[in-house]
């Protein structure tokens, strides 16, 4: 499902004021250093033992750090950040943390366009990661497409999304309802339940390598949850 370019021009512009008001932040930093660390030992166990030659991180965020650089930039010669906004400059107080972040931005060319629409040759990159993404999107759908077009057959997918429980999504339609115009609803236009998640990855990628399935009770009732999916193109 796809949201208009005028609802989709809205929700950008209340991110960027999110990513804005945090370029000096310290603990804004540091939890986007560590933030989806859980997908780092999976995908670490999968990837050849040899550095990847070209990576790319579909929606790196306009901090320009990612999830690629902070976590596996060992393992990886060459990364390509791609999202929508503008990477920010970052000014913070502790300048060790900011040497640190200079190196892992350095480590990242950074492409500013949307994702779904990809300026890239097909079959280029080795292993994509699109890391809590697809809900922030226009479509999620063209997203994993061109994702899937640029990944080189038997390439890697490191794939996370935002996923609610059944009880979960009722009760966020219904408070978008009351608040449209609150910040969460506003950035974040899709919901996903595991399942669904789950199909729409599996209709473009059923070689699925690894994920983190919610118990069946979560998956009626429980909390939201950032839910991880290692995949593979054939």
């Amino acid at each position: 499902m796809s949201i208009s370019t005028e609802q989709f021009a809205h929700a950008q512009e209340q991110e960027l004021v999110n990513w804005v008001k945090d370029t000096a932040s310290v603990s804004r930093i540091l939890y986007e250093l560590v933030e989806h660390s859980a997908m780092a030992g999976p995908l670490r166990k999968h990837l050849p033992v040899k550095p990847v030659a070209k990576a790319l991180e579909a929606g790196v965020g306009c901090f320009g750090l990612g999830f690629l650089a902070p976590h596996l930039s060992e393992f990886v010669d060459s990364i390509d950040g791609l999202d929508p906004l503008p990477r920010l400059e970052i000014d913070l107080p502790d300048a060790a943390l900011q040497a640190y972040v200079d190196d892992l931005r350095s480590r990242v060319n950074y492409v500013q366009t949307a994702g779904e629409t990809m300026p890239f040759d097909s079959d280029t990159y080795d292993l994509v990661a699109c890391i809590n993404v697809v809900d922030h999107a226009q479509s999620p759908e063209s997203i994993l497409k061109e994702i899937r077009r640029v990944l080189k057959p038997g390439g890697l997918l490191a794939f996370s999304v935002s996923t609610l429980s059944t009880l979960g999504e009722l009760k966020w339609k219904f408070n978008r309802w009351r608040r449209p115009e609150e910040w969460l609803f506003v950035a974040h236009p899709h919901t996903y339940q595991w399942r669904r998640a789950d199909a729409m990855l599996r209709s473009l990628f059923p070689n699925v390598l690894w994920h983190d399935q919610p118990s069946l009770t979560k998956q009626l009732t429980g909390h939201g949850r950032m839910s991880y999916w290692l995949l593979q193109k054939s």
